[in-house]
């Protein structure tokens, strides 16, 4: 009875493992399109009375042009007004550059924001400048 017993426990244990399904192999997910990797570099520095913002984006194929903002406030608080200071048509080159003629004196912080073809914007990260009293 006990030998009948045991087969009984080892069968129901061996088919309640072999029906368990093999977890799924997780994929990575890729960035499906490369085009729009987005900004490989960003820097702002004082020039004169003014600043001067440069950066560089991966590929510029797809992206219609570039805005450049300002702001003296927090840049991460949702609720702070940005200033667009120029904008620049994409030309196909990788980086670009742009003068800030008239900031206020204070500690300013810039981005770009990349305008793609399909409508959608990336974002650049934020870069700080300062500017004494003129």
């Amino acid at each position: 009875m006990k030998t009948i017993t045991i087969l009984t426990i080892s069968a129901l244990v061996f088919f309640s493992i072999a029906a368990t399904p093999a977890p799924e192999k997780e994929t990575p997910v890729k960035n499906v399109n490369k085009a729009f990797d987005g900004f490989s570099s960003l820097r702002s520095h004082r020039q004169g009375k003014g600043a001067v913002i440069s950066w560089s984006f991966t590929s510029a194929s797809g992206v219609s042009g570039f805005i450049v903002q300002r702001t003296n406030e927090d840049p991460t608080d949702p609720y702070s007004v940005w200033v667009t200071v120029g904008s620049q048509a994409c030309d196909g080159s990788r980086s670009y550059k742009c003068c800030d003629e008239t900031p206020t004196p204070g500690y300013i912080n810039y981005r770009v924001t990349a305008v793609l073809n399909n409508g959608t914007t990336i974002d650049s990260p934020v870069s700080v400048v300062h500017i004494a009293a003129h």
